[in-house]
């Protein structure tokens, strides 16, 4: 890409812990540098298209556009067809002085004035044709008038509009020809329909009080068909002729491009090598004030990198348009001038719809938004850190795979904060942790779209804020916690406080120490909980290290399995839950001494709902 179009800055910013400049979107003062080459890639466009309009050489390099035969006959039969017109307008001319009625001289003057028009358009044919084209309205001096403000805007717009109407003028030429001899033939079409009509009402036996009009009607109708048929003719001989070429390619191509390379190539070279030359000057000096004058106040703290560079661009721009427009203008390139104009007002016009939104991207860039660098920022459900604060902000959580580059834009309606020692993420890979529906799940891989965790054997991926939104337990990062209770018969009720939670505590250690977890115990507590409907109960309660998180689960049967077997040991009945249904003195309920039979419990079919 060429310099006119990004400004590349290859120097360290001072300041900024070294980090490289990296090359940034253009921005609204290079977009009038822009239009500018888009007006020369348009003029351009304008120049090879006209190279399809007929250029006058000299006559030894002039091809006939027809026979000369051709163009002599289509004169003389229009001089012809003119004579005939100005008799039938002397004749009716005479017939209007003899009429009385109104109505009548009515109808004979509008002959008359539809054949004077006829005659207008056969002089001007005539003309066309003898002339070979040449349009001699362009002789004719026009008077000097006063002209108010619009029409001072329309002259400076006129040079852009005379360029497309040359482009176009000859296809133009072209389509109105042809939708004049499509409407002659419509007409013909017509005519011939009435002339077949009167024709078919002469060979009849008429009165004479009805022939005489029809011989008349008839008269006139084939004068009319003469009359559109040589129209039409002069219409296809002025299509056949604008089809031809004057001159031949090679010399139309050649007058072209010379014409070109001295006139507007030439323009646009020099507004082009202008333009360069300013660009390689200032960032000559802008080198120059990063090596000496920057570092010297870097001390102090003076000036702002950002600041700088977004100055240096804007001026940039603002130096290059001025030389450009001072070559059209010392040029004297009136159609260059008018796009460049233009195209800064089209500039113009759209700087006052994103005017502030640039604005709030400055006061991002300076450091002094709602957004700065190396602060906490949550998107998405998701926190982040902003890594760097450009054009292209660039998000990292430390935690997570991966990074988010977002417009700059787009930073200008959030807000972020100083983080101190807050967590970025609740777990890391290879981390225990427990979902919020109970399930243990082990953290294979965590990035800022999804986390990928292994549940029972099975690869399972939620996404990244989805997942935060989950009240996760993680039990790698500072252990675990596992309650149990436990209960015995109450005939044990002498030595529920004292002898029982010691043998508890130390079965289940045994235990845990034969499944190698012992070193991963952090505190086990054993104590009386209370006296239930059925049992005395304990509750039991384990803390773990990070370590022994995969055996979660296993950890709380290994407790239950220490106390089953301590009960073994020790002789101590487990209770189970009994539910009596107390029998009712009314007959027909069964006595409590059959239900007794049945170990205090009623038959499935006979227990209570509840």
């Amino acid at each position: 890409m060429s310099p006119v179009f990004h400004i590349f800055y290859p120097c360290r910013v001072p300041g900024g812990h070294g980090r490289r400049l990296s090359r940034r979107s253009i921005s609204a003062a290079e977009n009038l540098l822009i239009c500018m080459i888009l007006a020369a890639l348009l003029t351009v466009s304008t120049v090879v298209n006209a190279e399809t309009q007929p250029v006058e050489g000299k006559p030894g390099n002039v091809e006939k556009a027809a026979k000369p035969e051709n163009s002599l006959d289509s004169l003389e039969v229009i001089q012809q067809s003119i004579g005939t017109k100005r008799n039938s307008i002397r004749e009716l001319e005479k017939q209007l002085k003899q009429l009385t009625d109104p109505a009548e001289k009515q109808e004979v003057e509008q002959k008359i004035g539809r054949i004077r028009n006829e005659i207008s358009g056969l002089q001007r044919s005539f003309e066309h044709i003898a002339l070979a084209g040449v349009n001699a309205s362009i002789l004719d001096e026009e008077t000097e008038e006063k002209i108010d403000w619009r029409e001072e805007l329309e002259q400076i717009s006129r040079p852009l509009i005379s360029s497309l109407k040359e482009i176009t003028a000859k296809p133009r030429q072209m389509d109105a020809l042809r939708r004049d001899i499509e409407q002659h033939e419509t007409r013909l079409e017509l005519i011939d329909r009435a002339l077949v009509s009167l024709l078919a009402l002469g060979t009849q036996d008429l009165p004479a009080e009805v022939a005489e009009p029809i011989t008349r009607l008839t008269g006139e109708w084939q004068l009319r068909r003469e009359d559109n048929l040589r129209a039409l003719e002069i219409l296809r001989y002025k299509l056949d002729s604008l089809k031809v070429e004057k001159t031949t390619w090679r010399t139309s191509a050649k007058k072209l491009v010379s014409g070109f390379f001295l006139g507007r190539g030439l323009t646009l070279f020099l507004a082009a090598v202008a333009g360069i030359s300013i660009w390689l000057v200032l960032k000559g000096l802008l080198m120059l004030y990063w090596r000496w004058v920057y570092r010297a106040k870097e001390s102090i703290g003076i000036a702002r990198a950002p600041l700088v560079i977004y100055s240096y661009r804007l001026f940039t721009a603002i130096m290059i348009v001025s030389a450009v427009l001072m070559v059209f203008y010392v040029r004297g390139d009136v159609l260059l001038i008018t796009l460049a104009l233009l195209a800064l007002a089209g500039v113009a016009l759209s700087l006052r719809q994103t005017l502030p939104r640039y604005t709030a991207e400055m006061r991002l860039l300076l450091g002094i938004g709602p957004v700065r660098e190396s602060e906490r920022l949550v998107y998405e459900g998701v926190p982040y850190q902003i890594d760097s604060l450009s054009i292209f902000t660039i998000l990292r959580n430390p935690l997570l795979e991966g990074v988010l580059r977002l417009p700059l834009h787009d930073m200008s309606e959030m807000t972020s904060r100083q983080a101190d020692d807050e967590p970025w993420f609740p777990c890391r890979p290879d981390d225990y942790i427990l979902l919020s529906d109970g399930s243990l799940a082990r953290v294979l891989r965590q990035s800022i779209e999804i986390v990928e965790v292994m549940i029972r054997d099975a690869r399972v991926q939620i996404a990244t804020a989805d997942f935060l939104a989950q009240n996760i337990r993680n039990l790698s990062r500072e252990g675990f916690g596992i309650p149990a209770t436990f209960g015995i018969d109450y005939q044990h009720q002498a030595i529920c406080l004292e002898r029982v939670p010691a043998v508890l505590r130390k079965a289940i250690t045994s235990r845990f120490d034969q499944a190698g977890f012992k070193n991963d115990i952090q505190d086990l507590v054993v104590e009386f909980k209370e006296a239930g409907s059925s049992s005395l109960d304990y509750q039991i309660y384990m803390i773990f290290n990070g370590r022994a998180a995969k055996a979660y689960y296993k950890a709380q049967r290994l407790v239950q399995q220490a106390c089953v077997d301590a009960c073994n040991a020790e002789g101590w009945v487990i209770p189970f839950t009994q539910v009596t249904v107390h029998a009712a003195d009314a007959a027909g309920n069964r006595d409590a001494s059959e239900i007794q039979q049945f170990g205090g419990v009623a038959p499935l079919d006979e227990q209570s709902p509840a």
